[in-house]
């Protein structure tokens, strides 16, 4: 019983000792979801949408906002599936179906379990898992497997399944008797692996080919499912996973495992090394739930806890340690070899192996300065001295107040140059017993940057001055020879040059300006052409290089210390280098002393209270392409589209020409950082200046074609594609061609109106004149009575003229006198408006009515004119077809019952219930019942009758029109019935030019109808024509 405690106690000591280094992760809290806690499986569509399954219904995270779906009867949603068309699939508790988006934008849920038989539907438990191979779709519960295709279910009894897919296949497994089977052409058949209860544990896919479980001794095994072959994956990884409770296991697009306990997430390599962790200390009081682990397209992971769902950057190649590692305090120095490292803080030095804790060396409190390795040996520059460190035993090696940084000296071996903070520079000798030290007189500077050129000659950097090179005498208790660089030595400022010694032992600076290389020739500094291109205008402060010849660095992007960045040198064939920093742009650095060492594995860098590290061999995904979406366009209130894409340009009321514009791009590592840049084509060419805000508001757009184009760059600076939207802003209604046809009319009413008013004049001035020309002409009658003879002789003759030219004269009578007349009285009114004589009052409530009334007059001309003009011509076409006559009736009645309520009478349409339709043309007949009304009510004193009536007769439809006017002559009839042109006056003064009784008996005769009339003065008339019906004049046809 002691052996079991004392041996479970070791597996949870050596469980928790090995942290390893931690992986980033983002959180997102139920207080930002607003869903359960509860996640049971999570799926990611082809934008980069997220979709859990939560205890609440479908939670969705479209990288920016969160959004809830709630199931039928809120019920639990267990699982889901996507298809290669984007379909996603959803099974819950009691339901199946799947996900539609609306014309809103938003998701809708749609049931399928509507084609199942309705004693069938009671039968559904939960549906733990879902599968999809081709058009087929599959619900497993604990009961059945419901397979969705062709627009019908069908039902198998198969309870308890699972699936996982290979390949183009869809494998089952039964969670109870452990048996594989193979879904395939309609078809299951069991494919005999033999699987025994100790082989089953959490299951993955490996490479599309292999299942990979991890059995119940923790082994990571790989099954063939084509022959049943079982093989170890790693037996590292077994040594590695031996003891650990674990409960997933998620095989990561580079080859690295990914493994889920009860407490934490690991990240191991094929070996077996683990690589990362999501410690039990970065979940804080959380407990992690073993129902999501989920790899997303940009290869970061998900996980939940009871508090919240979590992001593992697990595409990254920086991970990090701090106080959870066991390290305390502010990083000033890193420094180490082979799998040891070192970490220097404010607190003192901590020791590090093979990725165990952080432990503190015994004897090493303090600040440390630097580290400097020799073989297997590490000098401390101490706030109390110097140390030597041997792996976690340290030997202080003297007392001194503020030791910044130290030189091991290659020239003089067992002799270390310490600089100080104010004392200048000592040597340090190793004796047989102890090391010695003495002052170096000559140099009282502080002493932070110090390096050994291959003459011996010691370099010295301070920050606020220059460079120093110094030569010492041969007891190297004196400086014998002193040189100061500054600008006048090439250096491009005085400030912030540090002295660095690559592996070729050449003396280089970082400088303001870059890296600047000292020229022996010339005894001065000068730009290193290596790095010009990639670091001109950079202050370097940190550079480190690795065995391989890798650079590191860390600088500033100007001399005030703005935009602290890191990044690796890379050398090209012709040794120059390129700066790459992207990988480590997602990183916020605080300068607090800018320590930073390389490793055998890669680089470590100081940040404050953390240590990122970085491994250059682990597979980076940064440069995989980000497609940015725009999500929503709204224009004034109303929203015109969702998930916006150009499919031509979408036509949009001026009305509505101020737009808003919502994108996103779906990049969830640091979501925070995500900017975008964004132009309209067809306002501005340039693009806007980068910003977080997913969002831009364009007012008052003018009429024209234009393109909305946004683009996104994530935490790595990536640039994404460019998404567009293509629209066009319509004219406004005042410049479209409807709107100048009605500027041209009521301009021409106008012109009408003034024409009108100045003919009054006119021909007042005429009868005056016409009066004394009268009177004249009584006083030359007595004396001229033979030229009166003369004149009745060619009177006689003008009057045959005029009969034989009736037509013309009318015609012409017609435009000069009803049309120019009063379109030349506009422009009298415009004049009289113009120059004051008549007052917008007056012009609205006198002379507007006239020009209404007037404007109906020269409108109803002019239809009759030109339909006039047509017959004249020949140019007239009959288009008959089959009519309802009623709704001509009552669509003139309307039309013109304005007109007869100004006068007070009373309209009246009396139309035989049921009429047929008459074959006729539409035109023509709307124009014969509008003109017979028209004159019917021209003519009909005030508070008069005026009604249209109809008649069947055999295959005709009989329309009259009767009124109890004034009446006509019989005079007046044989007028009309020979076609000779007359005009009489209204009983309001209405006038009539003649034309329209003219046209109406012609129209009717070309529709096969004739006119009758039948009316007496002072009592009335009855106009009544006659129509064929539609079916027998088809059939005579």
């Amino acid at each position: 019983m002691q052996f079991n405690i004392l041996l479970a106690l070791f597996i949870v000591c050596c469980y928790n000792s090995a942290t390893g280094q931690q992986l980033f992760m983002q959180r997102y809290p139920t207080e930002t979801h607003k869903a359960a806690y509860q996640n049971w499986d999570v799926e990611q569509d082809l934008q980069g949408n997220m979709y859990f399954a939560n205890s609440y219904g479908v939670l969705i995270f479209d990288g920016i906002s969160w959004e809830l779906l709630n199931l039928p009867d809120n019920a639990y949603c267990w699982s889901l599936a996507i298809d290669k068309k984007g379909v996603i699939y959803v099974g819950a508790e009691h339901e199946f179906g799947y996900l539609q988006k609306t014309l809103d934008g938003k998701f809708k849920y749609v049931s399928l379990t509507e084609l199942l038989p309705e004693k069938k539907r009671s039968d559904i438990k939960s549906i733990v898992d879902i599968g999809v191979q081709g058009q087929s779709v599959f619900f497993s519960d604990q009961l059945h497997c419901y397979i969705y295709h062709d627009g019908r279910i069908d039902i198998l009894d198969a309870p308890n399944i699972y699936f996982i897919p290979l390949d183009d296949s869809l494998y089952w497994v039964d969670a109870k008797t452990y048996t594989v089977y193979l879904y395939k052409n309609d078809t299951l058949s069991n494919v005999n692996l033999n699987l025994e209860a100790n082989d089953i544990g959490p299951m993955d896919s490996y490479k599309e080919k292999y299942f990979l479980i991890l059995d119940q001794a923790n082994r990571v095994l790989l099954i063939d499912p084509s022959n049943g072959k079982k093989q170890v994956l790693s037996e590292g990884i077994n040594t590695t996973l031996k003891g650990l409770p674990i409960t997933r296991i998620c095989m990561l697009t580079d080859n690295r495992l990914a493994l889920l306990t009860d407490r934490e997430i690991m990240i191991i390599d094929l070996n077996g090394k683990i690589l990362g962790r999501v410690t039990s200390a970065m979940l804080g009081e959380s407990n992690l739930w073993s129902t999501i682990f989920y790899e997303d397209a940009r290869h970061n992971l998900w996980f939940s806890t009871d508090e919240f769902i979590g992001l593992t950057i697990t595409s990254s190649p920086l991970a990090y340690y701090d106080k959870a590692n066991g390290f305390k305090g502010v990083v000033f120095a890193l420094g180490g070899q082979g799998d040891e490292r070192y970490v220097g803080t404010d607190i003192g030095l901590y020791h590090q192996k093979q990725n165990d804790q952080f432990k503190l060396v015994p004897g090493t409190d303090g600040l440390i300065w630097n580290i400097y390795t020799l073989k297997d040996r590490s000098y401390l520059a101490h706030s109390d001295g110097v140390f030597e460190v041997v792996h976690q035993q340290a030997t202080k090696l003297t007392t001194h107040s503020s030791v910044l940084s130290l030189c091991i000296l290659k020239q003089s071996q067992g002799s270390i140059i310490m600089g100080t903070a104010d004392e200048g520079i000592w040597l340090l000798t190793k004796g047989k017993a102890s090391w010695r030290k003495h002052k170096i007189n000559g140099f009282e500077e502080e002493t932070r940057y110090i390096q050994e050129d291959r003459a011996g000659n010691l370099w010295i950097s301070h920050d606020g001055k220059g460079i120093w090179k110094l030569r010492l005498n041969e007891k190297m208790d004196s400086v014998i020879e002193k040189k100061f660089y500054t600008t006048s030595s090439g250096l491009p400022s005085n400030l912030y040059n540090r002295v660095f010694k690559l592996r070729d032992q050449k003396i280089i600076a970082g400088t303001t300006d870059g890296i600047y290389c000292y020229n022996d020739a010339n005894d001065i500094f000068e730009p290193d052409n290596r790095f010009t291109k990639a670091l001109h205008g950079n202050t370097i402060v940190s550079l480190a290089e690795s065995q391989e010849g890798q650079l590191y660095l860390r600088a500033w992007e100007s001399m005030d210390e703005a935009g602290s960045f890191s990044g690796i040198l890379v050398r090209a064939a012709d040794s120059t280098y390129a700066l790459l920093r992207t990988l480590f742009d997602k990183i916020t650095w605080i300068d607090t002393g800018v320590p930073l060492t390389a490793t055998s594995s890669g680089a470590w860098f100081g940040n404050n209270n953390k240590v990122v590290s970085y491994n250059p061999n682990q597979q980076t995904f940064y440069q995989e392409p980000l497609q940015p979406v725009i999500k929503k366009v709204i224009a004034a209130d109303s929203t015109i589209c969702f998930d916006c894409r150009t499919d031509g340009a979408m036509d949009i009321p001026y009305s509505k020409n101020s737009l808003m514009f919502y994108f996103n791009v779906i990049f969830n590592e640091d979501v925070e950082k995500n900017e975008f840049q964004y132009k309209l084509i067809g306002l501005n060419k340039e693009w806007s200046a980068w910003t977080d805000a997913n969002e831009a508001h364009f007012t008052n757009l003018p009429e024209g074609d234009y393109t909305f184009q946004v683009r996104a760059k994530n935490v790595y600076n990536s640039e994404s594609n460019i998404a567009s939207y293509t629209f066009r802003i319509n004219r406004p209604i005042y410049r479209t061609v409807w709107a100048y046809m009605v500027y041209s009319l009521v301009l021409a009413l106008t012109m009408y109106w003034l024409t009108v008013l100045r003919t009054k004049r006119v021909n007042m001035q005429k009868r005056i004149l016409e009066h004394k020309v009268h009177e004249k002409t009584k006083e030359l009658v007595a004396m001229n009575e033979e030229i009166l003879l003369q004149s009745e002789a060619l009177e006689q003759q003008a009057e045959i003229l005029k009969a034989s030219n009736y037509t013309k004269d009318k015609l012409f009578s017609i435009i000069s006198h009803d049309l120019r007349g009063p379109i030349r009285q506009f422009g009298e009114v415009f004049n009289m408006i113009e120059r004051g004589y008549i007052s917008a009052e007056e012009f609205q409530y006198k002379l507007m009515p006239d020009l209404k009334e007037r404007a109906n007059y020269v409108s109803t001309l002019t239809d009759n004119l030109l339909q006039w003009a047509k017959g004249q011509m020949g140019g007239i076409q009959v288009n008959k077809s089959e009519l309802n006559v009623a709704d001509i009736i009552h669509e003139n009645s309307s039309l013109l019952s304005p007109q007869a309520l100004k006068k007070s009478i009373t309209l009246k349409a009396e139309i035989t219930e049921g009429l047929q339709n008459v074959y006729a043309d539409q035109d023509m007949i709307k124009l014969i019942v509008r003109n017979l009304v028209s004159n019917a009510i021209k003519f009909t004193p005030e508070f008069g009758v005026v009604e249209v009536s109809t008649k069947t007769d055999h295959d005709s439809i009989f329309i009259s029109v009767q009124d109890n006017g004034t009446g006509l002559s019989p005079e007046d009839i044989n007028k009309i019935v020979e076609k000779e042109y007359f005009t009489k006056y209204g009983t309001s003064g209405e006038k009539g030019s003649g034309l329209g009784l003219m046209l109406c008996r012609e129209f009717i005769e070309k529709n096969g109808g004739v006119l009758t009339i039948e009316s007496q003065p002072g009592i009335g008339s009855t106009f009544t024509f006659h129509l064929p019906i539609y079916k027998q004049a088809v059939q005579t046809t």
